[in-house]
């Protein structure tokens, strides 16, 4: 079976998730954090759209990377990296879309 565009798009945003151990239930302490990031994405890329967040968490990720940043499971959410906590919040921005 063939994935369509947003079928694709909302698997690469799952797969995200899971890579950072994205919480099913987080705290609000968590969520209201990423509430933060999730206004700066909003600007960054117009309609909040599964192929958009993907894009984005790519490009983030990418930016990143290129500094040194390794995506992996985040243990404390607390101490967690700006990229992570960033996306953190295109993945829960993602469950709204996908």
């Amino acid at each position: 079976m063939e994935l369509d565009l947003l079928d694709s798009a909302c698997l690469a945003l799952d797969q995200w998730a899971g890579r950072l151990g994205v919480p099913v239930d987080p705290p609000p302490g968590l969520v209201a954090l990423a509430d933060r990031h999730a206004a700066r994405i909003r600007v960054a890329i117009g309609a909040v759209t599964p192929v958009n967040l993907a894009a984005y968490a790519d490009g983030v990720a990418d930016a990143a990377g290129a500094r040194g940043w390794v995506p992996g499971p985040v243990v404390d959410w607390r101490v967690a990296s700006w990229a992570s906590v960033h996306l953190l919040a295109v993945c829960l921005m993602a469950r709204g879309v996908c």
